[in-house]
């Protein structure tokens, strides 16, 4: 068992989360466009990923995927 390889710092503590926010006042800018690809760049480097789509009225991050 590597910790390096595994990710996990020397100290034996997970490192912090990063957050990443994508956002705009105006819609139809392509906001949605890409955080899908940003998520699926992420994924395929081996990071898992959160997607939150807080567009409660139009999101649409589903029809995407």
């Amino acid at each position: 068992h590597d910790p390096e390889r595994a990710g996990v710092p020397r100290t034996g503590r997970a490192a912090a989360p990063r957050v990443i926010a994508v956002t705009s006042g105006k819609g139809g800018v392509g906001k949605t466009n890409i955080v899908a690809n940003l998520g699926y760049a992420f994924t395929r480097l081996g990071k898992k990923v959160l997607i939150l789509d807080a567009d409660l009225g139009l999101g649409n991050l589903d029809v995407l995927l």
